[in-house]
């Protein structure tokens, strides 16, 4: 899209608004796409534009949602329940059942109060839910190594649950690899571990990199997707 475009779109409909490249957008996510091993799945939280669910839901195969009001959003444009990862921190039970009601298979835990509303809400419809339990980075979001292992020590007593993984988010618009690198490695220990000292053979790892996309010309993804290419053999 170019000025010409631009300009053209802003005399129609005045200004501010906001203008979305969909070409340009399939393009960025093909290069992405081609960086990253065929067994390393994408997935779009949308709570960075909703307005992109239209494009996004062909080009990654999980769309997060962190809230009741982004359920409801991916309802309304008729995405596919079993598409959709329900994340967030404060899902109270009344979110939970709501979302299994509308067909949501997959959920993390964010703690262990959601641990317990996930299995008793799955017991109630006599069905078992794949969640993953997500571990902090550090801050008040997730839960520290003590909940994240008793999880496991007891995941026979909420039988209503299936632990697939881990879910690690670190933040965003991060502009140096060296922290990236260092959580890939103790994702990857932490696996090991999991498998050597319980038993416990993870399926699945979410993992939120925070990598940063400032604005760039859109047709030279170089200078943009370098730190991508440089982290997508640990990513495999």
């Amino acid at each position: 899209m170019d000025n010409q475009q631009l300009a053209a779109i802003a005399g129609r409909f005045g200004t501010p608004c906001f203008v979305f490249d969909e070409t340009a957008l399939e393009k960025r996510m093909r290069a992405v796409r081609e960086m990253l091993a065929p067994s390393v799945a994408l997935c779009y939280s949308i709570k960075a534009n909703p307005f992109l669910i239209p494009a996004m839901r062909s080009l990654v195969g999980t769309l997060e949602v962190c809230s009741p009001g982004e359920l409801e959003i991916c309802m309304k444009q008729g995405v596919a329940p079993d598409t959709i990862l329900f994340s967030g921190v404060n899902k109270t039970r009344e979110d939970i059942e709501r979302a299994m009601d509308c067909g949501v298979t997959r959920f993390t835990c964010e703690s262990p109060l959601h641990i317990r509303l996930i299995d008793e809400a799955a017991q109630k419809r006599g069905r078992i839910y794949p969640v993953l339990l997500r571990l902090t980075a550090g801050s008040q979001f997730g839960m520290d190594e003590r909940d994240f292992f008793a999880a496991l020590d007891h995941r026979a007593d909420t039988p209503g649950i299936r632990i697939e993984g881990i879910h690690y988010f670190s933040g965003t618009q991060r502009k140096k690899l060296d922290g990236q690198r260092k959580e890939l490695t103790m994702l990857a220990e932490l696996v090991s571990r999991l498998k050597a000292e319980y038993g416990f053979e993870a399926v699945r790892v979410e993992y939120g990199p925070g990598l940063y996309f400032p604005y760039f010309n859109h047709e030279d993804h170089s200078d943009t997707l370098a730190p991508l290419r440089e982290l997508a053999p640990d990513l495999e």
